[in-house]
């Protein structure tokens, strides 16, 4: 009797620290929304014919209306003289389901509407932290898992999004493109 009191006692010790810790770590939703002001950097796609990496500059602004679930980006992309491309996403996150929910807009464009499971895989502090974010969906007009792993690094944001045909194996995933961002201010 007295080993398994033991026993039970040392099992709760060790494991509340761990409650704690998990307890104290931000949702994913909780992170994104401290992504909002003003940012600035490059868009990077391969290219499918030649596959090689392309860059254009961006400029985002990421902002929320307060509710503590969505989040509003609008990205202008300069595609050359005089084709400045505008594209306004707004995303609804769902921190008990561990789902967000997108929707895109591009002039000249369908809306695009996606959701993605999301989860925390790395966290440090508030600024400092890695979201992955997974769907299926299409890619080169194909069925395709879709990740896109987003990492904080104070005031830099990366994102990498990544594709691999439906039900393929890990050593499937393929680079698609990236979002290399700069906070430039609130």
């Amino acid at each position: 009797m007295t080993l398994r009191l033991i026993a039970a006692v040392l099992t709760l010790l060790i494991l509340t620290p761990c409650d704690a810790l998990a307890q104290s770590q931000p949702t994913a939703t909780q992170l994104r929304l401290g992504l909002f002001g003003q940012w600035s950097g490059a868009l990077g796609y391969r290219d499918y014919q030649s596959d090689r990496m392309f860059e254009i500059p961006v400029t985002t602004t990421i902002t929320t209306p307060g509710d503590g679930a969505t989040q509003v980006r609008q990205s202008l992309f300069d595609d050359g003289p005089d084709k400045p491309v505008w594209i306004t996403t707004v995303s609804l996150d769902d921190p008990a389901a561990g789902t967000s929910t997108a929707a895109s807009f591009r002039a000249g464009n369908m809306p695009e509407l996606s959701t993605d499971t999301v989860r925390v895989t790395a966290f440090a502090d508030a600024t400092h932290w890695t979201l992955v974010y997974a769907r299926t969906g299409e890619d080169d007009d194909q069925p395709a898992d879709i990740r896109v792993t987003e990492t904080r690094d104070g005031d830099s944001l990366l994102e990498i999004k990544e594709v691999r045909p439906v039900g393929a194996d890990d050593t499937a995933w393929r680079f698609r493109n990236q979002t290399r961002l700069t906070r430039t201010g609130d």
